[in-house]
């Protein structure tokens, strides 16, 4: 049976509960548990047979038309991505077929991916019941077959890869096999992943993790197509998913300079996705209303940007006139004086094309961007953290309080100087990633000690409603307040943020 109830899984929308039960059935195979049902002591007693895999009820009354369908669905899923797209096949298939179970899971679970009691062999496990999905039962039957097959060929490379990017990855998966459907788009939607661009990119929330597909979605549009996904797979056989991805870009200088793409692009309406105006506008602040209330500082006091997350600040900039934009970072520390590496970018666009400047640093900075009045109109201040352990627990699988913490604070003073100049290569949005600035690098010591222990509430947030604060006041910048949050999980009762 499932070692963790499905009303357990507090979150919304497709119901209240966690799209997948793989990692968490993963972590308690970690703590010495077996595997959720013993497949291998009736595997084939009943059930229907297709070329790859044998089907059959578990606590279920599955009809053999209801087999023969799903038989039929993943027979689809196998020859796309072990035939078409060239994976390696899940362990054990070469001599026998692969499991799969109709299981009574309740409302809200699609399904999962466990092992047989050899610790190798992966079966999976689906819900005949998809009635509260919002799709069909065949095509919510057809997502949850191509994301947990994909787990079942994820085992084959690292069955203990980082649960964000196996989740991120089948996720993915989904829209690769039945690219019509479209389901994963919810994790895209209205209160969930644009809603919190400050969480980290390596969240394990039991829900954040899904609508980090964006970023599996980034790397095959603008870095090579389908094929980078596997080729990232084939390297987490020897490294971890990020040490696998810095390889992937060159070096940690163009992992940093995608990562910037990346936000750029996704605070730009989702400049050059396919699929993009289905998604929800990206959570951003204003600084300032308008240019004439500049200079203004930006010194945010809770909800900022952890390990590879971001925080955008917008500045509006009217006028003819080409100015500069120059942006004075104040880098915060933890609470033993530790210094965190911050990357800091100034974008300048005219909402179609744009420039960038980004500054990795471990002090003090400053960055200056031209062409704001003539060439941009806009212009955005994106602040994020690139040191791992700020202290910050988003791991729901562990005993330490989750969100309870917020990194380390920083500020910024942003200004209009007088004067045109060149405004860099710009970017036009295409199928590219553009040129990024990367600017001065890091030459601090490496980040390794714990937060400063401030509290947060985990969510409920209401809004930001006021503007920074006008350069030399000394006051904080006016954050919203936030409310308790119940149960493990972030997305239940979240309150709508303001956007631009």
């Amino acid at each position: 049976m499932l070692l963790l109830a499905a009303s357990a899984f507090a979150l919304a929308p497709h119901g209240s509960g966690h799209p997948c039960g793989t990692m968490e059935l993963r972590e308690e195979r970690l703590a010495g548990a077996g595997p959720a049902i013993e497949p291998v002591a009736h595997a084939g007693s009943t059930g229907v047979d297709t070329e790859h895999f044998h089907l059959e009820g578990n606590r279920y009354t599955a009809t053999d038309e209801e087999l023969q369908q799903l038989g039929d669905i993943f027979e689809e899923v196998w020859a796309q991505e072990i035939d078409t797209m060239g994976y390696e096949a899940p362990y054990g298939t070469g001599s026998a077929k692969f499991n799969v179970y109709l299981e009574n899971m309740g409302d809200y679970l699609y399904g999962y991916t466990d092992v047989e009691r050899d610790g190798k062999t992966p079966y999976i496990a689906i819900n005949p019941d998809m009635s509260w999905s919002g799709e069909t039962t065949e095509d919510a039957w057809k997502v949850t077959a191509a994301h947990e097959f994909f787990h079942a060929v994820q085992f084959a490379y690292d069955y203990w890869e980082a649960s964000w990017w196996m989740e991120a990855s089948a996720t993915w998966m989904e829209d690769e096999v039945y690219d019509s459907i479209d389901d994963y788009d919810y994790y895209l939607g209205e209160n969930s992943w644009p809603d919190y661009p400050e969480i980290s990119m390596t969240a394990e929330d039991g829900w954040h993790e899904y609508g980090e597909v964006i970023w599996p979605r980034y790397i095959t549009t603008f870095h090579g197509g389908a094929a980078s996904e596997k080729q990232l797979w084939e390297a987490c056989a020897d490294q971890d998913a990020l040490d696998a991805m810095v390889d992937f870009f060159g070096s940690e200088t163009d992992f940093n300079d995608a990562l910037v793409d990346f936000e750029v692009r996704n605070v730009l309406g989702y400049a050059g996705y396919e699929e993009g105006a289905d998604w929800w506008p990206m959570y951003t602040q204003d600084l300032v209303t308008d240019s004439s209330k500049l200079p203004a500082t930006a010194a945010p006091t809770e909800y900022i940007a952890d390990y590879l997350g971001v925080n955008y600040w917008r500045i509006p900039v009217s006028g003819s006139d080409a100015r500069t934009l120059h942006v004075d970072f104040t880098a915060g520390t933890l609470a033993d004086g530790t210094k965190l590496k911050w990357i800091v970018t100034v974008v300048g666009t005219d909402g179609t094309t744009w420039d960038t400047t980004t500054v990795t640093t471990k002090g003090d900075t400053s960055l200056d961007l031209s062409g704001f009045g003539d060439t941009w109109n806009e212009g955005w201040v994106l602040v994020g953290i690139l040191s791992e352990n700020t202290g910050v627990d988003h791991d729901q699988y562990g005993s330490n309080p989750k969100y309870t913490k917020i990194p380390p604070a920083y500020s910024f003073t942003a200004s209009l100087t007088d004067g045109g100049g060149d405004t860099g290569t710009v970017d036009t949005g295409g199928g590219d990633t553009g040129t990024v600035d990367t600017g001065a690098e890091d030459t601090g010591d490496t980040a390794v000690a714990d937060d400063s222990g401030d509290t947060k509430s985990p969510r409920n947030r209401q809004d930001d409603t006021g503007e920074a604060t006008p350069a030399g006041c000394g006051c904080d910048s006016g954050g919203g307040a936030s409310g308790a949050a119940a149960g493990l999980l972030l997305a239940a009762g979240m309150l709508g943020r303001r956007r631009r």
